[in-house]
């Protein structure tokens, strides 16, 4: 059996399964500075040109010239290349005999069955869209994580220190630490919180520690 002929099956193939699309045959792939011919194509048309590759179809004979391993490396290889989301490795005319994966991102290449093949074919578009979902729901990630984030900060933010004031042993009135009467007139003074000098005390008319404490 020839090549040739398992090419002109999976052309048949991919024209009667897939219409709304276009196939060509030994299309040059290019690798960084060397190039290598991908045996079918099945693409998008634009301009009656070859538009964003859809699969790409490695198509060896029986018995298999080369290993398995090394026929799947070379169909992975154009995908690669070409950023290309599906592939067949076509060994033989029959499809129930070929092999079917998928490129899902960065090269990261699944064996699928050729239902899901023929689903995924249907439901296809080009890179630039599916890129552009795939950073969609990153953004939408980032942007609850973000939120999230903020939210907990608010809630494990402790509260701001209680205000702190003093008083002496027998005054009647509560003060800042640096009050000047406080310095002058008293022999010890002792610290105690805002709110409750407010109930007991009345504020100095000198430090004013009510306005003061309370702006900081």
């Amino acid at each position: 059996m020839r090549e040739a002929i398992v090419e002109q099956a999976v052309t048949t193939y991919f024209n009667r399964q897939f219409p709304k699309f276009s196939t060509s045959q030994q299309c040059g792939v290019q690798f960084g500075v060397k190039q290598g011919i991908a045996d079918v194509i099945l693409h998008q048309p634009i301009r009656d040109e070859t538009g964003y590759f859809v699969a790409i179809a490695e198509c060896k004979r029986l018995p298999l010239p080369i290993p398995r391993a090394q026929a799947r490396a070379q169909l992975k290889g154009y995908m690669s290349a070409t950023n290309t989301q599906y592939g067949v490795l076509a060994v033989g005319t029959d499809p129930g005999n070929w092999e079917f994966c998928e490129n899902k991102y960065n090269n990261w290449f699944v064996e699928i069955n050729q239902e899901d093949f023929e689903r995924g074919i249907e439901n296809w578009k080009p890179v630039s869209a599916r890129t552009s979902h795939w950073w969609k729901r990153i953004a939408l990630f980032l942007g609850v994580l973000f939120i999230v984030s903020i939210l907990s900060l608010l809630l494990l933010w402790p509260d701001p220190p209680e205000p702190i004031v003093y008083i002496t042993e027998t005054g009647r009135k509560y003060h800042t630490y640096n009050c000047d009467f406080l310095k002058q007139n008293a022999h010890g003074k002792f610290a105690i919180y805002l709110d409750e000098a407010e109930r007991n005390y009345d504020p100095c008319r000198i430090c004013s520690p009510h306005r003061t404490e309370k702006s900081r």
